[in-house]
Parts: C-alpha cells; structure tokens; sequence
C-alpha cells in the first residue's frame, strides 16, 4: 500500500460543528461507493478486527473521534477493541504489542508520541497489519491523516483577530497564550498560534506552564490572571484547555464577558455547545478550529466516519480514495 502523507488542502470558514463541510471534487476523481456508506455485517468467520489506540480518552475530542470510528465499524460488521493509554506512551506501547499479538486486522492511533512509538508501530507494519494515524507522522503507517500544524494553529490566532477587529475595531489588546510543547506536531500548532497573534499586532503573553486538559488549563489561567488581568482573551492549544479557561473567566464577576474571546484548536459536542452559548455571552468560549475530516473521493467526511472508510478499504485492498483533511472554522451557529 502507497504511504499517504496529507496536507492542509483546505481552510474553510463554517459555522456548524463538524458536520456538512463538503469540498469541490476533483474533475478526474472517480465516483466510487460514499464514504462511510453503510455494510453488510460480515459473518462470524469472516468477521475482521479493528484495534482503536486512543492517547487520552479523557480529552472530549479523543472521545469523540474513538467512539465515533467504534460505532460505525460494529455497525459494519467488525469487531472493535479500544485501548485507552491515558496519556502514558509505555501504556500505549504495550497496548499497541497486545494488537500485534491478538493480530488485530488494523489499527488505528492517536498516538501519545510519535517517535517513541517508531520502534513499535514499524512492527505493526511488518506484521501485516494495516496502520492508519491522525494528528502526526507516524513509523510503518499506511495513510497518515493529518492536517499542517502550524497553519492549524495560526487559523486558530485569526479567528482571535477577526474577533478583537469586530469588537475593539484593532488588534492590539493583551493575549494569554496556553501552549503545548510535547511532541514536535504539538510545538507547531503552538508556535503557529504565537507567531498569528504577534504578526496581527497583538501583545502576547505566553504561559511558561503548558496544558492540554481543562483541569490544568484553569490552573494555569488562574496563575496567568494575577499578573494579567488586563487581558482580552486567551488562544489555546487544544479546545479542551479552552473549556477551563471559559470555567475560569465566568467566574470572575469584574470581567465584562462581552470584551473576553476564548479561541483554540479541534472540537466536540461540548465544545461546539459552549461557543454557541458565547452569541449571548453565557460563556466566552468563542470559536475554534476544528478537524474538518479527510477528503475521500473528492468529498470532506466528518473524522470518525471518514477514518472507517479508509480502514475498511485498507483490509478490503481497495484504493482508499483519500487526499488530505480540512480544518473548519467552527463559531456560534446563526439563528
């Protein structure tokens, strides 16, 4: 099978979350079978197995793209089984060496650190098993979804200037900056988010303490906010540090909720229901930018979906039809 490495193709701005985001096909891209289209439930012999290695199934966007791929493949007719690693890469290692040795069909991975699973991963690859990743380059994979993090995050920094234009009518104002740092996919997106904010005229106030989850984002928010309460709004490397520091800001009685924005990167349900709730200012989660899914014959799929696709025709020897993945803006829907 041909390693698929993917590019930003698309940014386009959406304002409904992860859903009905359809790019322009291709004149020359074929018509095959939709994407995700449904199956007819293999038999018991012939039935095939997907193993799931999630980093953190704690992070609401982790989740929802795990249980999302889970659902529709039992659907399908495979079985599924879900490796949570918890953020630890030994974890995520054995958890990988388990598949190999059940010899799982295809594995799918979110991995906690792409080079520390080269070693593991390539064995995935020699074994025969299919192996599709997101969210970075990974050793021995078949077809590596991901989007260009840098770009990702300066998308995110732009939704921050086209807010702070509407309400300030300039882009100077004070930005707290939560960043990630781990790995090198991670340091990217950070660095996009820094260096958007900076060239749109911004002063920007990045925390030395980083943090993905929204627990250690409010920390962090909280320790930030003694040295920086004159801030304007904050930018985020994932969407769940956001929800944190939303919990935090409209905690807060003296700030004006309607002069705070709130902006980060990926998505969920809850997610997506917060930054609706910004319209009236319950909350100042505002927007974010999130993974509009790969691109499969000529047309943007939701990720849990679109991820199947591509895994079902990789065990079926089918061309998987995949040529990048979007990034959508997703802010509050229009009434």
């Amino acid at each position: 099978m041909k390693r698929v490495v993917s590019v930003v193709l698309v940014l386009t701005m959406v304002v409904f979350a992860l859903v009905g985001c359809t790019a322009k096909p291709a004149s020359t891209t074929e018509t095959t079978k939709p994407a995700a289209a449904a199956e007819e439930p293999a038999s018991a012999s012939e039935t095939k197995t997907i193993g799931l290695s999630m980093n953190d199934l704690s992070n609401p966007f982790i989740s929802y793209v795990g249980s999302g791929i889970e659902e529709i493949a039992k659907a399908a007719g495979y079985e599924v089984m879900v490796a949570d690693a918890a953020s630890n890469v030994q974890t995520q290692i054995t958890q990988l060496e388990n598949f190999i040795t059940m010899q799982v069909d295809a594995v799918f991975v979110f991995a906690t650190d792409p080079v520390a699973l080269a070693d593991t991963t390539q064995k995935i690859a020699d074994a025969g098993i299919k192996l599709v990743t997101a969210g970075g380059d990974l050793a021995g994979a078949d077809v590596v979804m991901n989007v260009d993090q840098y770009e990702w995050g300066k998308a995110s920094a732009n939704l921050m200037v086209d807010w702070a234009t509407a309400t300030f009518g300039e882009t100077t104002g004070k930005v707290i900056v939560i960043k990630s740092t781990g790995t090198s996919e991670s340091t990217k997106r950070s660095n996009g988010i820094i260096d958007g904010l900076t060239e749109a005229g911004f002063n920007v106030v990045v925390s030395e303490t980083e943090a993905i989850s929204a627990t250690d984002a409010r920390t962090v928010m909280e320790n930030m906010w003694q040295q920086n309460s004159d801030a304007i709004g904050a930018v985020c490397y994932a969407s769940d540090g956001a929800i944190g520091v939303n919990e935090y800001i409209m905690g807060i009685g003296s700030v004006d909720k309607s002069k705070f924005g709130i902006f980060a990167c990926d998505t969920s349900d809850a997610v997506a229901e917060l930054i609706n709730m910004s319209a009236t200012d319950e909350s100042v989660f505002r927007g974010t930018m999130g993974i509009g899914g790969p691109t499969i014959d000529g047309q943007s799929v939701d990720l849990p979906s679109g991820t199947f696709t591509i895994i079902d025709r990789l065990i079926k020897g089918e061309d998987v039809g995949y040529s990048g993945d979007s990034v959508v803006a997703i802010l509050p829907s229009a009434e």
